[in-house]
C-alpha cells in the first residue's frame, strides 16, 4: 500500500478511536470499521494480495458516512477523505 493511502487510513483510524459514542450501534460500526482498516493496513499490499477486501472496506466507509453525517460531521469528513483517496487510487 502506498504511503498516502496508508497515512489516510491511519488518520481515519485515529479519528475513529477518538469518537466517544454512547450509541451501541455506532460503537459497533466504529469497531468493525476500525478492525477492517487494521486488517488492510497491517497486512501485505492489499491491491496485489487482497484486492477483494477493499470493496468491503469502501462499502463500510460509505455506510459509516451516512450513519455519522448528522451527529459527527468531523468523522464523516474524515471518512469522505479516506474513500476519495481509495477511489482516486483506482481501488
Amino acid at each position: 500500500m502506498d504511503d498516502k493511502r496508508q497515512r489516510t487510513l491511519q488518520n481515519l483510524q485515529r479519528e475513529l478511536q477518538a469518537v466517544q459514542s454512547t450509541d451501541p450501534l455506532a460503537k459497533e460500526r466504529i469497531e468493525t470499521l476500525n478492525n477492517q482498516i487494521s486488517h488492510v493496513i497491517g497486512g501485505p499490499s492489499p491491491t496485489l494480495d487482497r484486492p477483494e477486501e477493499l470493496p468491503a472496506l469502501q462499502n463500510s466507509i460509505q455506510e459509516a458516512i451516512a450513519a455519522f453525517e448528522s451527529y459527527h460531521p468531523q468523522l464523516a469528513e474524515a471518512l469522505r477523505i479516506a474513500i476519495n483517496t481509495l477511489v482516486n487510487a483506482g481501488i
